[in-house]
């Protein structure tokens, strides 16, 4: 194990534990560029993640990063720490990382940056169970866009609903995501993130109708949901579209009031959760930490469901022109 030093900033004794490879080959470039006062806090930034994960800068790993994460996202649940600081620190060690694994790469010492596509989510304390969409309304929704014979919106809405993924990653949806697995069945594979692949079974009756969808449209490559102008459809294009329903919901009396994308996939973890589906399961479906699945438990406990209704259970008949026959989630 290296040596470690102890580092003294300013009139204060503020000792960090950081290796001496660390302090010798890459700290010297923030002595001689930062203040006193922004070298002691980004010693603060960098031995409290050596305290929280017990790594080095020198040998950091993706579940190390993980664990910080995870660490400051409790500290923000309990109102010990601020979100401008936690973006602060986070900030602190992906500048600090890149710099060494720059300089490392350099000379030709392999070093990873996974702190490079770390993003930290805002901590969204307004979710009510009044705001969610019930079980009906997702059903009318639906229903709403096989009458219109709308594939666009049908499988726009599904895929925030059966795979729980967020408008942005509907928007950057590509051909090139789809694959297909060993039982030749559709999956969404998105692009490699934190040197980690996070890939999407998508269910049997949307691959049917994702696949009509693409040779009706004659998509072989590029963006997979386009708007009116024949161009990657963008965040606001799916709100509008979904807003159109909503409209048309509210004025037949199917939906009572309404709400965005986020609140519908709000929604669908949710009900994930409610029909059985473990923590774990649904974070790693979603692409999300664990740690943020608290925001959800005080409604998952207090809400009554009158159908489960977790990814596994939840069901969207094939989409075809029939007026009379429901689109059941």
């Amino acid at each position: 194990m290296q040596e470690k030093k102890k580092i003294a900033v300013q009139e204060d004794t503020y000792i960090a534990e950081l290796s001496d490879e660390f302090i010798n080959n890459y700290w010297i470039f923030f002595r001689e560029k930062l203040s006193k006062r922004t070298q002691k806090e980004y010693f603060s930034v960098l031995s409290g993640f050596v305290k929280v994960t017990h790594k080095d800068i020198m040998s950091i790993t993706q579940n190390a990063v993980e664990v910080y994460m995870n660490d400051l996202v409790e500290r923000m649940q309990h109102n010990r720490l601020t979100y401008t600081t936690a973006l602060m620190r986070v900030s602190v060690m992906r500048t600090v990382c890149e710099y060494v694994r720059y300089h490392a790469n350099q000379r030709g010492i392999p070093y990873i940056n996974h702190f490079q596509e770390v993003v930290l989510p805002d901590i969204d304390k307004t979710i009510q169970p009044e705001q969610l969409p019930s079980l009906n309304e997702l059903n009318s929704l639906l229903e709403m866009t096989i009458q219109s014979h709308d594939t666009t919106a049908f499988l726009l809405f599904s895929f925030v609903i059966k795979c729980g993924l967020t408008t942005s990653e509907i928007s950057s949806l590509n051909i090139e995501d789809l694959v297909l697995d060993m039982n030749e069945e559709f999956c969404i594979h998105f692009p490699e993130k934190k040197h980690t692949s996070r890939i999407i079974h998508i269910p049997k009756d949307l691959q049917i109708i994702l696949h009509e969808y693409l040779a009706e449209k004659a998509l072989a490559s590029g963006p997979v949901f386009l708007n009116k102008h024949h161009t990657r459809l963008k965040v606001r294009d799916a709100e509008r579209i979904l807003n159109k329903y909503v409209d048309m919901g509210i004025e037949n009396g199917t939906i009572i009031q309404h709400f965005t994308l986020q609140i519908m996939r709000h929604a669908a973890i949710i009900y994930m959760l409610k029909g059985g589906a473990s923590e774990n399961a649904v974070a790693q479906y979603t692409g999300i930490t664990t740690k943020w699945l608290s925001r959800y438990r005080h409604i998952v406990h207090s809400m009554e469901i009158a159908n489960a209704a977790d990814y596994h259970i939840l069901t969207v008949h094939q989409y075809e022109k029939r007026p009379n026959n429901s689109a059941d989630i």
